[in-house]
Parts: C-alpha cells; sequence; structure tokens
C-alpha cells in the first residue's frame, strides 16, 4: 500500500478546510439569524388572488396530540424558536409568562422551526424552561413560517382573529406580549 503524494494531502487538507469554513459560516449565520427585531409588519398579500396570505385558517397539531386553528376566534400571540437556539429560551418563558397572565383571552402557541427535533427534545426544553403547559407544535413544511414570512429564530408575532399580523418582535417581554394582543382585540 502505497501512501498519497504530499500534494495529494495538501489538496485533501485544503478539501477538509473548505468544507469546515463552510460548515462554520453556516452556524454562524443561523445563531445570528436568533437575533433581528422588526415591530408593525403585516400580513403578505397573495399576489394570485390579491386576498391576504394569512387569511386562511390553519389546523396545527400540537405535541400532545390535539390540534388548534390559527388564527381562531381570538388574537393569537406565535412564537418561533428551535432548542437548540440559545435567545428562544427567553421569549419563549416570556411568551408562558403572558399566557398564565392573560388566561383564555387570546391562543398562545409556541412554534419549533426545526422539524428534525422530536417530542422528547421539545419536551425536555419546556421542562428546562420551566413551561410545561405552553401550547407547542412543530412548523412541518414550515407552513406557519412561511405563511407569516418568519425566517428568524426568536420571532414573536401577534395575528388577530382575522388573519392579519398586528405585531412582530423579537424576544419582547411579557408585557408587549400583553400589550400587543390587547390591540389585536383580546
Amino acid at each position: 500500500m502505497t501512501s498519497p503524494s504530499p500534494t495529494a494531502r495538501r489538496t485533501r487538507l485544503r478539501r477538509r478546510t473548505v468544507l469546515a469554513l463552510a460548515a462554520a459560516t453556516a452556524a454562524v449565520l443561523t445563531l445570528s439569524a436568533c437575533g433581528t427585531a422588526t415591530t408593525g409588519s403585516t400580513a403578505k398579500t397573495d399576489t394570485v388572488s390579491g386576498s391576504s396570505a394569512a387569511a386562511k385558517t390553519d389546523t396545527v397539531t400540537l405535541l400532545d396530540d390535539t390540534t388548534l386553528a390559527v388564527p381562531g376566534k381570538k388574537p393569537a400571540a406565535l412564537f418561533f424558536f428551535s432548542v437548540g437556539c440559545g435567545e428562544c429560551a427567553g421569549g419563549a418563558k416570556s411568551l408562558d409568562k403572558a399566557a398564565k397572565a392573560f388566561g383564555d383571552k387570546a391562543t398562545f402557541l409556541a412554534v419549533d422551526m426545526d422539524p428534525s427535533e422530536s417530542k422528547t427534545t421539545i419536551m425536555q426544553f419546556l421542562d428546562y424552561i420551566k413551561a410545561p403547559g405552553l401550547a407547542t407544535t412543530v412548523d412541518k413544511g414550515a407552513a406557519l413560517s412561511l405563511r407569516y414570512q418568519v425566517s428568524a429564530l426568536s420571532t414573536l408575532i401577534v395575528v388577530d382573529p382575522q388573519g392579519k399580523v398586528t405585531y412582530r418582535a423579537t424576544d419582547p417581554s411579557a408585557d408587549q406580549i400583553q400589550a400587543a394582543l390587547k390591540k389585536a382585540g383580546a
């Protein structure tokens, strides 16, 4: 068996280095997506029909296998997260705190944007942040993310019963979530 030539070894090393740099760049871009803040956005208009893209109701399956309509008859606060996003823990805690304070005047939903995360992993995350009762779904096919134009982790949106996004922010406090829900009609 002959060993590779020095040139072949350098070529392999360069390829590995390029691949490692590409992976590191992708990781940095993913983590930086955890902190993009915007407020006051509205739903996208469908260019084919001219109707609001958010007007359609989605029925999502929660981790406990029950279903929930979004938007429903009440305003909804949707928090988009991933278990691997460090910043998302604070936003999910705020959502749970607002849900406990607001009661049934609004719908509260945590939306896991990573379809590869298991129910067990998500439940461990919810236990860790002390929010095991928070209604949670996995955004399979990115249906909610696409409908509400959410591309960054740790984003919270408030949707009125007609499907219009009335508030959008990154990691808002429980008080900010409650104020946005009141403006949306809760």
